[in-house]
């Protein structure tokens, strides 16, 4: 009792100190899936890395920069209408440069010559996020706590109500990414993919090696590729070249997300869905497959 008590205060003390958020070269991968409009998708699978500091009226930021690649899909009867086919890798420069840094237990954001919250990770049970560059809500609010381990640290996990992001995390930011918006935008859905510390990641998952890079199309290329069957499906689908517990998205014909779940038990639920062609995306990759009645 006294080894588990021990252990217990030891990780209220590490949550609730301050802990070096920008450092250990950490990376977000995040995906979103936009009509552009429909029945034109856009899935984009791309990175936030740092990429040095920057002094702004004498105060150090961190430049983050992002860069990935979009795949464009035609939801409706050939042909495809103009610009909605094929992929698009994009660098650094694509995007421009965000600034962050982090004070206490707090990240900021330097848009509009405006030094402006990010995230706020001192947080407790029943508490009401605060407004926010990337929240708006008023009524998302904290209803646990618990901890995960970033690196050798164990970070703060806090699960909302009232929200489309199901979590934030502590120095990570919300289940929906690092920028991304908590709350969604009608046409666009988002996701954290995976966050980690230099070639090491670890959350929403620690696996060995580092988040899988969107711009490393060599490494993709090695991976077994991603297929589905039967084709036409009617009652389930099985996947070929997804790991277990990777999350697997159905998205529908005008590009709304009908299905958000682990990829565990070997197959996909689709009996429930209306006939037409749905895209599935699963770590960074999507293919079409037909679903009949």
């Amino acid at each position: 009792m006294r080894n588990a008590t021990l252990v217990l205060f030891a990780l209220a003390s590490s949550i609730a100190t301050a802990q070096d958020y920008l450092g250990n070269e950490p990376i977000w991968q995040v995906h979103s899936i936009c009509a552009v409009p429909a029945p034109c998708i856009a899935t984009d699978v791309y990175n936030y890395t740092l990429a040095g500091d920057s002094v702004i009226n004498g105060v150090l930021w961190s430049k983050v920069v992002r860069s990935g690649m979009i795949t464009y899909n035609w939801q409706a009867s050939p042909p495809a209408g103009p610009g909605c086919q094929g992929s698009m890798l994009y660098s650094a420069g694509y995007h421009g440069v965000w600034f962050i840094r982090q004070v206490g237990r707090q990240l900021r954001i330097w848009t509009d010559d405006t030094d402006e919250l990010l995230f706020d990770f001192d947080l407790h049970v029943n508490d009401v996020l605060p407004v926010t560059w990337n929240n708006w809500n008023t009524d998302i609010t904290v209803i646990a706590v618990d901890s995960v381990l970033i690196g050798t640290e164990m970070r703060a996990r806090f699960e909302l109500a009232n929200s489309w992001a199901q979590y934030l995390v502590e120095g990570v930011g919300s289940s929906h990414g690092l920028f991304e918006p908590i709350s969604n935008f009608l046409e666009c859905g988002y996701g954290l993919d995976c966050f980690g510390l230099g070639m090491e990641s670890y959350y929403p998952e620690t696996f060995s090696g580092s988040c899988q890079l969107a711009m490393g199309t060599a490494d993709l290329a090695r991976e077994e590729p991603l297929t589905a069957y039967p084709s036409p499906a009617q009652d389930v689908v099985r996947l070929t070249g997804v790991r277990s517990g990777a999350v697997v998205q159905i998205i529908d014909p005008v590009g709304r997300e009908v299905l958000h779940e682990p990829y565990s038990n070997g197959t996909l639920d689709v009996s429930s869905l209306p006939a037409g062609v749905y895209t599935v995306i699963a770590e960074g990759r999507s293919l079409r497959i037909p679903v009949m009645r």
